[in-house]
């Protein structure tokens, strides 16, 4: 990437139908997917709707419906361990239909003029007419901001091998940091409005092991796209 990001994570969601209670760290390190130690930290909450667990490298949150895991501090490739591991070897007959695979950075552009320059460069405020120059002016009691909080780019795709695949990538300013720009681009398989009847997770299994890589690497093109654009404004 052209400029590091101050964050770049991964997350999978997975949805379909699961049963929290059995996501526990004893489970996770009887199934050597963690360590004894990490089964052993305190850092997790149980109840009857959703399992949490936390480790140095990933988190966990399990409810009925869904199975999210997130990987920290630049782990990638423990999460679809986690994920492959869970559903290839120990619930191999859990129903799972959707698979995304999210991949999101925050890297600083080195002004708030340029991160403003960014965002209006991919929504530009004066589409918007007098609403947003109301917005812009300064009022009795400071100044009166109007601002883009977020931008989606939706596109469909199909593999090689025929599978359709809609990439959402989410741009906006980040509310942490005074220059900071966020990117998501999140891979879903196959899209919302084209959920398969499945019986195990098998489809879940072969995405995360078949098409993981290809989704970080469209993930950090999209991100490569927003850090030139960077780049220009700051010229």
């Amino acid at each position: 990437m052209r400029i590091k990001p101050q964050i770049d994570r991964t997350t999978i969601l997975l949805v379909g139908s699961f049963n929290p209670a059995v996501f526990q760290p004893a489970w996770f390190a009887r199934h050597g997917m963690i360590g004894d130690e990490e089964a052993e930290d305190p850092n997790m909450s149980v109840n009857g709707r959703e399992s949490r667990f936390k480790t140095a490298q990933f988190r966990t949150s399990v409810r009925r419906d869904r199975f999210m895991a997130a990987g920290l501090d630049n782990h990638s490739d423990p999460v679809r361990d986690l994920a492959v591991s869970c559903f290839k070897e120990a619930l191999p007959h859990t129903p799972i239909h959707t698979v995304r695979i999210s991949r999101r950075i925050r890297f600083d552009a080195g002004s708030s003029g340029v991160r403003d320059g960014v965002v209006g460069r991919l929504a530009p405020k004066e589409a918007w007419g007098e609403w947003m120059e109301q917005a812009s002016r300064e009022s009795g009691n400071g100044s009166e901001r109007g601002d883009i909080s977020s931008i989606v780019m939706t596109r469909d795709l199909e593999s090689e091998e025929g599978l359709k695949i809609r990439v959402d990538a989410r741009v906006g300013p980040s509310i942490r940091t005074r220059a900071g720009i966020f990117v998501n681009v999140v891979s879903h398989f196959p899209p919302d409005d084209g959920e398969e009847e499945v019986q195990d997770a098998s489809f879940a299994v072969g995405i995360l092991q078949d098409c993981w890589e290809s989704s970080l690497e469209r993930a950090e093109f999209i991100f490569d796209q927003i850090m030139k654009l960077a780049e220009e404004c700051s010229e």
